[in-house]
Parts: C-alpha cells; sequence; structure tokens
C-alpha cells in the first residue's frame, strides 16, 4: 500500500515537473517569437509594417529612454501603457534597447540636465484621500542614436505614440534632412499664420523634425534651392510670372516634387461671393497632364454647414462643401468614386471635405511616361456651375437639384508619378520682372549661367482644384496633406501610422426604397409581430385548453 502511495506521489510530481517544463518552453518560445491578435479593424493596437521596416533597417543600437513617474495611479496607468507599446516594439527588434527611468530620486543637479535636454516635469491634478492637489511628474520618452537624441517632452496618449516613435527614431539614424517649401510672394496660404497654427504644429511636432518648413520666394529669378525637396504652391491668389513658372518647372525637372492646391474662383465668405481667379498656372499644368475646370463643383454627397442670417443661425447640407468618401472602405458605391483605395495617400482615409472645389481632367501624355491616378473623386450625383456662382444656400431648390442627365462623378484631386518633359524645352529662359522703381536691381539677362533641363528624373506631383480645405481646420483635410507631404518627402513609412487615427465614421448611403423599407418595419413590421406572437399564443392556449376537454390531461 505504501509502494502504491509512493509511486502515485512520484508520478503526480514528475507530471507536475513537465508541465512546469512545457510551461518554461512555451514562455521562452513565446518570448523569441511574439504573436498576438489583434481583432480591430485598424489594428491599432498592433504597430505597423512601417514601423517593423524602420527598425529592421537599424545598423546599430538605438536607446529610447522612458521618463516616467510611479505615483500617482494615474501616471502610473499611462506608464504601463506605454510600456505596452514600448514591449511590442523591442519584441521586433533586438537593436532597440529600453529603459525605464523614474527621475523622483534624481537629484537639482540631475533634474536640471534634464530640463536642459527638454524633458521637463509636468503637472497633473490628483484627487486622493478626498483632498484635490497637484502633483509634478515625468511623462517623457527620449530617442538617442549615435550622439543624436530626440525628445518627446509629454507622452500622455497612447494614440500617436508610435507614429511619435518611429518617426524619432527616423529622426535620429538619418543622416541628411529634407526641406519642404511653401511658395509665398502670390497672397498663398501663409504656412506661418495664425489661421494655420494648427497645421504647422502638425507639422512640426508629427514629422519630428523629419524635414525642415520654410518659404519660397523666387520673384528675383533665383532658382529654388537644391535642398528643397518638396513645394508647395498653395492657392496664389495672383497671377506667377513667366519667369516664375519657369523656376517651379525646373524644380521639378531636378526631381522635386510639387504640390498644386489650386483655386479657379475667389470666394468671399461674408457674403458668399464668387468671382473667377486667373493664377496663370493652368498651361503649366496642362502640360504636364492636369487640366483644371474653370468651375465649381457641387454634390448630393455633402457636409453640413452652419450659416447665420441675422441673429439666427441654421445647420444645413450644403452642396458646395463636397464630401468625399471612402467608399470601399464603407461599401457606399464603386471603387471608381471617392477616395482612391489603391493610393497610399487616401487608401487609409475615411472621409475629405473639399469646399468650393473644382473639376480636374486627366489629360493623355504621349510617350505614356507618366501614370496618372485619381485621388479623390466626387458621387456620380456631382454637377458642375460656371460664372456667375451662386454661393447663397438659400437659392431656389433645382440649383442644388439638377436633373440626372446634368450629373457626373468629377475628379477633385490627382496624383502624377514618372519622368515629365519641360514645359520650357526649345524655349527661351523668361527674364524676371524686375520693380522699375528699384534703381538698385537690374533685369537678369535670359542668358544667364542657366541651363534649361528639358526632362526630369522620376519624381511626382500631386494636384487638388481647392485649397480651402487647409483654412477649414478639419482633421481629415489635414490628415489628407500631411500624407500628401509624407509621401512626396519621405516615402511610405510614416502614412500608414498616422492613418490609424479616425477622422471619421460616416453612415452608408442608403437608397429611398432602402428608407422606405426600415420605416415599414420599425413602424408596421414590430406592432405585426407582436400580434402574431398573441395570436400563435392564443391558439397554443386554445388547443391545449381542447385536448383538457378530450383526454382530461394534455
Amino acid at each position: 500500500m505504501a509502494k502504491k502511495t509512493w509511486i502515485q506521489g512520484s508520478n503526480a510530481l514528475a507530471f507536475a515537473l513537465v508541465i512546469l517544463l512545457i510551461l518554461a518552453v512555451v514562455n521562452f518560445l513565446s518570448y523569441r517569437r511574439f504573436v498576438r491578435a489583434d481583432l480591430t479593424e485598424d489594428k491599432r493596437y498592433t504597430i505597423s509594417d512601417s514601423s517593423r521596416n524602420v527598425l529592421n533597417r537599424m545598423d546599430d543600437v538605438v536607446t529610447v529612454n522612458a521618463y516616467y513617474s510611479r505615483e500617482p495611479a494615474q501616471v502610473a496607468d499611462r506608464r504601463r501603457k506605454v510600456r505596452d507599446v514600448l514591449d511590442e516594439y523591442r519584441a521586433f527588434s533586438n537593436k532597440l534597447q529600453i529603459n525605464f527611468i523614474d527621475p523622483a530620486g534624481f537629484k537639482e543637479g540631475e533634474k536640471q540636465e534634464l530640463r536642459f535636454r527638454g524633458i521637463h516635469e509636468l503637472q497633473v491634478n490628483v484627487i486622493e484621500k478626498d483632498r484635490a492637489e497637484v502633483a509634478n511628474v515625468y511623462m517623457s520618452v527620449a530617442v538617442a542614436y549615435g550622439g543624436k537624441e530626440e525628445v518627446l517632452p509629454e507622452v500622455t496618449d497612447t494614440a500617436t505614440l508610435e507614429y511619435d516613435l518611429t518617426s524619432a527614431i527616423l529622426k535620429v539614424t538619418t543622416k541628411e534632412a529634407k526641406t519642404v517649401g511653401f511658395l509665398a510672394g502670390h497672397d498663398e496660404l501663409d504656412i506661418d499664420g495664425q489661421n494655420f497654427s494648427m497645421l504647422r504644429a502638425q507639422l512640426d511636432k508629427n514629422q519630428n523634425g523629419q524635414f525642415n518648413v520654410r518659404k519660397v520666394t523666387i520673384e528675383d529669378g533665383e532658382a529654388i534651392g537644391q535642398d528643397v525637396s518638396t513645394l508647395v504652391i498653395a492657392g496664389p491668389k495672383s497671377v506667377l510670372t513667366e519667369r516664375e513658372k519657369y523656376e517651379i518647372d525646373q524644380h521639378i525637372m531636378r526631381g522635386g516634387r510639387a504640390v498644386f492646391l489650386i483655386d479657379s474662383v475667389r470666394t468671399q465668405e461674408t457674403g458668399l461671393q464668387a468671382t473667377p481667379l486667373s493664377t496663370g498656372l493652368n498651361d503649366l499644368l496642362e502640360h504636364y497632364g492636369v487640366k483644371l475646370g474653370n468651375n465649381l463643383v457641387l454634390d448630393q454627397s455633402n457636409e453640413m454647414t452652419r450659416f447665420s442670417a441675422g441673429r439666427s443661425i441654421t445647420i444645413q447640407p450644403y452642396p458646395y462643401f463636397i464630401s468625399v468618401l471612402n467608399r470601399y472602405r464603407y461599401r457606399t458605391g464603386e471603387s471608381s468614386e471617392g477616395l482612391s483605395n489603391e493610393h497610399i495617400i487616401t487608401s487609409e482615409l475615411e472621409k475629405l471635405v473639399l469646399p468650393w472645389a473644382s473639376s480636374l481632367e486627366l489629360l493623355p501624355i504621349e510617350g505614356e511616361t507618366i501614370q496618372a491616378t485619381m485621388l479623390a473623386r466626387t458621387s456620380s450625383s456631382a454637377w458642375t456651375t460656371q460664372s456667375p456662382y451662386n454661393l447663397d444656400p438659400s437659392a431656389p431648390t433645382n440649383q442644388f437639384n439638377p436633373s440626372g442627365s446634368t450629373s457626373s462623378a468629377f475628379t477633385v484631386a490627382a496624383a502624377l508619378s514618372g519622368v515629365f518633359k519641360s514645359f520650357y524645352a526649345g524655349k527661351e529662359i523668361p527674364t524676371p520682372e524686375i520693380d522699375e522703381s528699384d534703381s538698385d536691381e537690374t533685369p537678369q539677362s535670359a542668358s544667364e549661367d542657366r541651363e534649361t533641363k528639358n526632362a526630369s528624373e522620376p519624381t511626382q506631383i500631386v494636384v487638388v482644384g481647392n485649397s480651402k480645405f487647409l483654412e477649414q481646420g478639419r482633421p481629415d483635410g489635414q490628415l489628407f496633406f500631411l500624407n500628401t507631404i509624407d509621401w512626396l518627402t519621405l516615402g511610405e513609412d510614416l502614412i500608414s501610422i498616422r492613418s490609424h487615427a479616425i477622422t471619421d465614421r460616416p453612415l452608408r448611403e442608403v437608397s429611398e426604397s432602402e428608407k422606405t423599407f426600415v420605416w415599414f418595419i420599425c413602424v408596421c413590421g414590430v406592432p405585426m409581430i407582436v400580434i402574431a406572437f398573441g395570436l400563435l399564443r392564443y391558439y397554443l392556449r386554445r388547443r391545449a385548453k381542447r385536448l383538457v376537454e378530450t383526454y382530461g390531461t394534455v
């Protein structure tokens, strides 16, 4: 009996040891082979392939120091969430060294050194033991590589942490920063103006120094700097001279990228008035393969807009504020409409609102050296209007509901890639126009030490028949613009990461027959189901009663 008990105990002990050994092996393998399931639609709790590509390209160890306080509890919770994200980064790269540091025990000299590096204490409100207090805490992340350091001074939310962290890694591991230039001198949108403070903050923060941002002026006839990788022409209000167009053309011929945000109509929001606008860029764009329409586009798929009439404010649909949806993601129409699901700029976007936009026509180019891609296209229930323009939201109904024969889908944003031919090939270099009142300036000779480059290096151009969307401050417009700048300047690494942020979740568009069916089910269907259930129950009870009366039991 004792021997049997000893054998059973030995078997139980051996079984327990085997189980522990299996758990240890599984734990070891899981540490070496990181696997988990993210069931969210946009995989927001899994680092993207772009981040993994950046990690795989690192040729040396990158150190990430997370300066986080352990107390109070709300900071400890954020510390845990940041650790979860950093642990996933570490699982995909053995060249990432991650340290969590609590500066609570640091001396004043050490804290002063942290402040010098841009790591400051933050104040948070804490409620403990029925008392409200203000606590000084640390919530910063520093990325260091090769003597360079990039600091994320305030990491209070993990929603944008992947983008900030990956772009910081790119910043410290990239040897040379690029420049994005905003054309100035023609009443363009002022990137340094108060109306664009949010966009400039996004450029400075989200890009984390991946590129420099500055204004570019070309009135004096000087070439656009070689350091400018991407040139943004955002809503010029005056005509560009031939020499200025020449400089833009030669920037593209050198392989520089360009973004054309062009309005063909000048609008005044105060009086809702509009007049035709000429920028002189139409012939240049047509040569590259895009024709800008001298019109405004209206669409039945539009945005609700607020208008003031005297002291009253009304919110109503406004067809001039066209709403371009990602119809592939929401299955609300054919893929030929809406945002392109095939291009990285728009594939992860859900919506783009363009106010007072003009149509674009993609033209065939001889030689097929250019690939044109539609980025945004209205619904098939859109139409255009010519001057004189009626922007009044209280216009007659027929102004906003044309006959079906005049409705069509219109392209409003497009991307061009390939080898472009110069608009000035075989022409003389235009002479810069100098103000005659300035006696110190003399026009430069057209035969100055310049040689026209007739064909470009492989490059990209993005054209949008609207610039007003940047002034609206809408997240979808800013996200579209930032994706465009990323694609042209940095490639595709960061776009899919930023697009994890949800911009909008519009309801699926339904037909009138579907609306009628849903209304009938809600109003008539539910009562009919209740009545049918009551009749069935009445029939069953009556049948049971008859069985009792006939047989004395059920």
